[in-house]
């Protein structure tokens, strides 16, 4: 039976097939016969074929193009780290006993410079730029139906970006994404916020016009620790049909229990 093949630093040396280091997305998995594609956030395995599953790997398309949508928008900076650097595999452990012991070398590699735990691809960075329109939209108070024509309209501002030419989000998707993408991010961060309140006001108002679907708006008065002030922040909108007194009550303790 073969020993399996352990990740080498050596191949952090070598270069792709695009000619770049493979130091700049090369990384050492979590474990000693695994490697890790930093721009891909992928771990993959090098235990049978040792540098073929890395070259392989390389030059895979999604790779290809992973790579070059992180090198086009700069979101890579230069450094220099100490890597460990052990044996490879039995044949070297026996040529040469120290290299039991961790060494470090120093080399230069490319690291993500941002927060993220690893650079974004062209289709989420479409889907980020849709989501700053939709809170845009929001915050300014801007109409559905201003956003029916938008796509067209980014694309002629921004001929020469790839983001606006696949930008795809007119009026009925906006709607959806504020209230069932966006939405539920920021309901849960005031959530945690009035949970930091000593206590809360819950204001409610519903629909008392005749004939239409009603609709209960809920809005809570609380003091802001962030903000250090009183604030009065909407929760969340309850469409109801034929609203009683006893109907109106068990929404509102419903959506107490379950945010």
């Amino acid at each position: 039976m073969t020993n399996d093949t352990s990740f080498s630093s050596k191949w952090l040396q070598k270069t792709d097939s695009t000619g770049k280091l493979c130091s700049i997305w090369l990384r050492p998995g979590k474990e000693k016969t695994t490697f890790m594609c930093t721009v891909c956030n992928i771990e993959l395995s090098c235990a049978n074929g040792g540098w073929t599953n890395v070259k392989n790997h390389a030059e895979r398309s999604k790779h290809m193009q992973h790579l070059k949508d992180v090198m086009e928008s700069r979101q890579l900076i230069y450094s220099t780290t100490s890597l460990p650097s052990t044996s490879i595999n039995s044949t070297e452990k026996q040529s040469s006993h120290t290299n039991s012991s961790i060494s470090t070398n120093k080399l230069s590699f490319v690291v993500l410079n941002n927060n993220t735990d690893r650079a974004l691809t062209h289709d989420e960075k479409v889907t980020r730029a849709e989501c700053y329109w939709a809170m845009a939209t929001a915050h300014l108070g801007f109409s559905y139906a201003s956003s029916k024509n938008i796509s067209e309209l980014f694309t002629l501002m921004f001929p020469d970006s790839k983001i606006a030419a696949d930008y795809a989000m007119k009026d009925r998707k906006l709607s959806y994404v504020i209230s069932h993408g966006t939405g539920h991010f920021f309901i849960r961060e005031l959530v945690k916020d009035v949970n930091t309140a000593p206590s809360y006001s819950l204001l409610f108002d519903e629909t008392t016009i005749v004939g239409v679907r009603k609709q209960l708006g809920l809005h809570i008065r609380y003091w802001s620790e962030s903000k250090q002030c009183v604030v009065t922040r909407y929760w969340k909108s309850i469409m109801l049909g034929h609203a009683t007194a006893d109907i109106i009550s068990r929404h509102i303790l419903d959506s107490l229990k379950s945010d």
